[in-house]
């Protein structure tokens, strides 16, 4: 059993694009936030705790591979326990019917609130608070999300690793 989840990864230009944003706005890092690493950075679509990734990813491959690839861009930013996020712009229901059927795979009923982790800081902090005004007005470019990505979740003293196990494509034409 595995610690696995499902998520967009980003490409290069919409990555590059918030790390100059980000480098901008906050030149230096507060003490006590945690900024998350770039290569971390992804749009979780499901969560599924402990579970077999040959299941998963099968389970997944049948209910998500004839959607469509959603087209995003980030943009906008807030907050939650401890967490500044910034937000995504589905323009459309495309990310929305690809979450619900990523999560009817686990078998849950979670609201989705599409995201990306930028930086952690201790609950109740105004740290979070802070970055997410410096951001509020971000709007970063369009991109089509191509695959959706079953990645294992690995708890380390560092910080969380995560390791691709499968893919799929995601319909982009039609």
């Amino acid at each position: 059993m595995t610690r696995l989840f499902t998520a967009l990864p980003l490409p290069d230009a919409a990555a590059d694009h918030l790390a100059g944003q980000l480098a901008d706005r906050l030149p230096t890092t507060p003490s006590g936030l945690r900024l998350i690493p770039r290569e971390q950075w992804h749009i979780t679509v499901g969560f599924y705790g402990e579970d077999d990734p040959n299941q998963r990813a099968a389970r997944l491959h049948e209910r998500v591979k004839n959607l469509r690839a959603p087209r995003l861009s980030l943009a906008g930013s807030g907050t939650f326990s401890g967490v500044c996020w910034v937000g995504v712009d589905t323009g459309g229901p495309a990310l929305g019917a690809l979450a619900e059927a990523a999560d009817a795979a686990a078998g849950g009923h979670a609201r989705y609130t599409p995201h990306l982790t930028v930086a952690r800081c201790p609950k109740g902090s105004p740290l979070a608070e802070g970055m997410a005004r410096a951001l509020g007005d971000y709007r970063g470019p369009e991109w089509t999300a191509g695959e959706l990505v079953l990645f294992r979740s690995e708890l380390g003293s560092a910080g969380p690793v995560y390791t691709p196990v499968d893919q799929v494509r995601l319909r982009t034409t039609g």
